[in-house]
């Protein structure tokens, strides 16, 4: 576990002066460069480097996995450059990780009911509920701060931030589980080493890449109803 703490709070203290960024072709760049190393992941997962064979099943697999793994990093991109694109953006990477932190901590305290343990044996329905709590929590809690600070022209939507908190964890450990799926599938524990304790990118990201996509709808959806976005 301490592995696992500390590796996350270098990747913090890493990526949050590319957000700091996020306005410049910095951020893009970075982003697309995190969604390449995701791909070759992917592929090394199912063995296209080293097979002679590859079963119709894997190329699939492939087509499907590399084309969503485009559209969520795509979809950060593109939500950064909405309309108070520079506040919604940062919730893809609350929700997704907030979720996880707290499933995580949550499980191991007081897991005790199995969520898929076919899939995922060390996810619980405790933890699940913990990282769903506290992800819509975490949503409340960037509202409040948004509306304190002066640099922010813009009035958050409780109400509003309240259900995309509870949407956004849902989505978060449907995400996580897919990918714990095709590790099962493929006998593999991580997809990757970048991150000691966590494993690779898609093992860190999975729960963005299911994320963005569905921040980038809210966002681009409730801003067409004027007062009623998530911010406004």
């Amino acid at each position: 576990m301490l592995t696992r703490i500390i590796t996350g709070a270098v990747a913090l203290l890493i990526f949050i002066p590319v957000l700091f960024f996020s306005h410049t072709i910095i951020f893009p760049v970075v982003i697309i460069c995190v969604a390449v190393i995701a791909i070759f992941e992917l592929l090394k997962c199912v063995g296209v480097f080293t097979k002679k064979n590859i079963s119709a099943k894997d190329i699939v697999l492939c087509f499907f996995a590399i084309v969503f793994i485009a559209i969520s990093f795509a979809s950060i991109i593109i939500t950064r450059n909405l309309e108070n694109g520079n506040i919604l953006y940062l919730l893809i990477f609350i929700g997704a990780w907030s979720t996880d932190t707290f499933a995580y901590f949550t499980g191991r305290l007081l897991g005790r009911h199995k969520l898929a343990p076919k899939i995922s044996p060390n996810k619980t329905i405790e933890g699940a509920i913990g990282g769903i709590v506290c992800c819509t929590l975490a949503f409340v809690l960037y509202g409040f701060i948004i509306a304190s600070l002066d640099m922010f022209d813009a009035e958050p939507n409780y109400v509003l931030l309240v259900c995309a908190g509870l949407a956004t964890s849902g989505i978060a450990i449907i995400g996580d589980l897919s990918m714990s799926a095709i590790k099962r599938k493929y006998g593999i524990k991580d997809f990757g080493t970048i991150f000691p304790g966590h494993g690779g990118i898609l093992d860190r990201f999975d729960s963005v890449m299911a994320v963005a996509p569905a921040i980038m709808i809210i966002g681009s959806v409730l801003s067409k109803f004027g007062d009623y976005g998530l911010f406004v």
